[in-house]
């Protein structure tokens, strides 16, 4: 099935430690609220190019992650400069780490960093590893679960067909939230839900979801149109509680715009503002 019988074969990186088995899950997805999160973020893009946009301009971001970080580890590809051009593509950590890493000299930000992504332990040890740079204490629970996301993130966009995203947005056992959850029918009876946050359960997701997008008739950029569609959910979600409580459209800005909040989510929001003004540029002027 497209990317999952590529797992074995390493493509650089973390060699046995990237390869992750789908689990079978203790709970079962609904395809025609899937169907229905699908068709909304197509309706929402038709009068902006299509799907399409938002898949380039993740494809644009995997290849600034991979640009960073290729395949083949090399201290000639790696610099600040770099790392702080990713690190602005993943929210929230490039508000709230800045500071973290400003502390580290290069040769301890770099030794992180690829040891995270190139290390030779399982991923689960390497992503609590890399944590550890943000103290685990009171004063800095944003940073800790930002730090989270951000070693997710660097993990995912640089090799999306192997290694699944497994941001607090997509599933947080602690909060028990998440875009995984929203798939879920009758959830909100539920006293808990049964998902791991461990990489085999955020794969095991990418399965079911890649059956129901082929059921669909997409075949291409499967990683990427499953990213979108958690993060089409977990908006969803976030939207439906702003109405409840009217707290976090003020930091989303979701009244704006209904895919503003997808954008951010994914770090593509300047990355599409970049595309439509180059077709902007590219348009001819009428006089």
């Amino acid at each position: 099935m497209l990317w999952f019988g590529k797992q074995a074969k390493a493509s650089g990186g973390g060699g046995d430690g990237d390869a992750i088995t789908p689990a079978e899950l203790e709970v079962r997805f609904d395809k025609d609220i899937a169907s229905s999160k699908l068709d909304a973020l197509i309706e929402l893009l038709g009068e902006r190019g299509g799907i399409e946009v938002l898949l380039e301009a993740v494809g644009l971001k995997k290849e600034l992650f991979q640009h960073l970080l290729p395949p083949e580890k090399t201290d000639s590809a790696f610099s600040r400069d770099g790392f702080n051009a990713v690190l602005e593509t993943v929210f929230p950590a490039r508000r709230k780490l800045g500071d973290v890493f400003a502390k580290l000299d290069d040769d301890g930000l770099r030794k992180a960093v690829f040891d995270l992504v190139y290390g030779e332990a399982p991923v689960a040890d390497r992503m609590a590893a890399f944590c550890e740079l943000v103290p685990n204490d009171k004063e800095n629970r944003k940073a800790r679960r930002a730090i989270w996301d951000l070693a997710a993130e660097l993990l995912h966009f640089r090799d999306p067909e192997r290694i699944p995203l497994m941001t607090r947005w997509v599933w947080d056992v602690n909060t028990s939230t998440g875009a995984l959850r929203e798939f879920i029918r009758g959830n909100d009876s539920m006293e808990t839900i049964p998902l791991e946050p461990r990489p085999e359960t955020f794969e095991g997701a990418r399965v079911w979801f890649a059956d129901f997008l082929g059921e669909r008739g997409f075949y291409r950029d499967l990683p990427y149109l499953i990213d979108l569609l958690q993060a089409q959910a977990y908006s969803d979600y976030v939207k439906a509680m702003s109405s409840r409580i009217g707290m976090i459209d003020a930091e989303f800005g979701a009244k704006h715009d209904p895919l503003e909040l997808v954008l951010k989510l994914l770090g593509i929001d300047a990355r599409t503002r970049d595309l439509k003004e180059a077709e902007s540029d590219q348009q001819p002027t009428l006089h």
